[in-house]
């Protein structure tokens, strides 16, 4: 394959800025130099330095292409952490360093080819993926396009040479100590001796798999909502009832909306259908997330939401409590959800607005009532009650805000000058 027949192969690019990630290497180069010839308006690169002792060699070479191609260039440094992957953190340090340089509009650009695609897909098929990881990678998605995924790694090394563009290897790609490499240098040639063009069945495979991953995600989309105390959560009876195949790729979506970019591992997955289907009252996942059932709702969280220092609330008026907004206004005709009803005659005319202590207590037509037994009668979940106000007056509690009244506090609909205290999210 020649550099015209690679740019057919290549096809038009995505709309949007285009922002290379240009490591040095030739694979990288030749993406380079295929959005450049594509868009020349829109195209810059970015090069990580990943600190390891060929990065300084592969800046320069990166440097040089750029200036090849005519194109800017940025290059930032990332710390890889400490971890059992090498390769995986590294990965992730990458992508988080383009993500930040990335503007809203920009498409990030990566070198991969049809043998990086076949490899991805082997190495997941040996770590036991469904369809998802078995269709690896996709040739363009909203964040990103590879535009030489369909195209063979000795054919862009051939386009590299062909264009004299001044790139290095990589001498982390020949180190035996990352799986990649030995797929790479020991398992395909082996596969390809037993059933040549391997990696071209792999990709299509692939290809294939790809189909069957979109058609299911459709299928699984489900709207999840988020809570303003970092809760995020699904319809319960959703999971319940979906086959096993959509009812796991949900939960994946839940995992990632509470903790992106993870869908969590398949002990997680699992983890959160047995709290789904009763099998455990609660879990946890990855990320110190824990699983619970509130409500209607299957809910992934960080915990009990923390309780808020007291405020000064005037009646009439408003006050931001936390994540919520407590208002106390002329109460209207109708009543709504959570809303209770002040006599400003039995109160001053400012109030404190505090989180409940364990044992508060509210006054009710025959003796008294934890606060976080109101709350739960209310079906306030478990973990935000610590933060959810009650009034005080003078260490004497008026009101659960938004719930109920204390009998001597309490206002009556239709009386002037009767106080309705609402409680509402935040709209942050």
């Amino acid at each position: 394959m020649n550099s015209s027949e690679l740019l057919a192969a290549v096809g038009d690019p995505p709309g949007g800025g285009l922002l290379v990630a240009l490591s040095g290497g030739a694979d990288s180069a030749v993406a380079a130099w295929a959005a450049f010839s594509l868009a020349p308006g829109a195209v810059r690169a970015l090069h990580v330095h990943h600190g390891t002792d060929a990065a300084d060699r592969l800046a320069e070479a990166a440097a040089a292409v750029a200036h090849e191609l005519g194109i800017a260039l940025e290059a930032v440094a990332v710390d890889v952490p400490d971890g059992s992957s090498w390769e995986a953190r590294a990965r992730d340090a990458r992508w988080a360093a383009l993500v930040a340089k990335a503007g809203p509009t920009d498409i990030v650009v990566t070198g991969h080819h049809r043998d990086d695609l076949a490899e991805t897909t082997l190495g997941n098929l040996l770590r036991g993926a469904g369809a998802t990881g078995l269709a690896a990678m996709a040739r363009t998605r909203s964040d990103i396009w590879r535009p030489l995924l369909d195209v063979a790694g000795a054919d862009v090394r051939a386009v590299a040479a062909e264009l004299g563009l001044p790139f290095v290897d990589d001498p982390t790609n020949d180190d035996p100590r990352f799986t990649r490499n030995r797929i790479r240098h020991e398992v395909m040639p082996l596969l390809d001796r037993v059933a040549p063009q391997t990696s071209e069945a792999l990709a299509k495979t692939a290809r294939l798999l790809a189909e069957d991953d979109a058609l299911l995600e459709a299928g699984a989309a489900a709207t999840i909502i988020e809570d303003p105390w970092g809760g995020y959560g699904v319809g319960a009876a959703l999971v319940q009832t979906a086959p096993p195949a959509l009812a796991g790729r949900i939960v994946r979506r839940l995992l990632r909306a509470a903790n992106p970019p993870y869908a969590g591992s398949s002990s997680d997955v699992a983890t959160v259908l047995g709290v789904a289907t009763g099998e455990a009252s609660a879990g946890e996942v990855t990320g110190g997330f824990r699983v619970e059932i509130e409500g209607p709702l299957l809910v992934v969280h960080k915990g009990e939401a923390a309780a808020v220092a007291p405020l000064r609330l005037t009646l009439p008026g408003a006050v931001g409590f936390g994540r919520l907004t407590v208002t106390a206004r002329p109460a209207p005709a109708v009543l709504v959800r959570r809303t209770s009803l002040l006599n400003p005659t039995a109160l001053g005319e400012t109030v404190a607005v505090r989180a409940s202590d364990p044992g508060d207590r509210i006054e009710i037509a025959a003796g008294t009532k934890l606060i976080r037994d109101v709350l739960a009668e209310a079906g306030v979940p478990a973990r935000i009650r610590p933060a959810w106000p009650v009034i005080d007056e003078n260490g004497r509690i008026a009101a659960v805000a938004g719930l109920r009244s204390a009998p001597w506090a309490r206002g009556r609909l239709g009386d002037e000058g009767t106080i309705e205290l609402t409680v509402r999210e935040m709209q942050l």
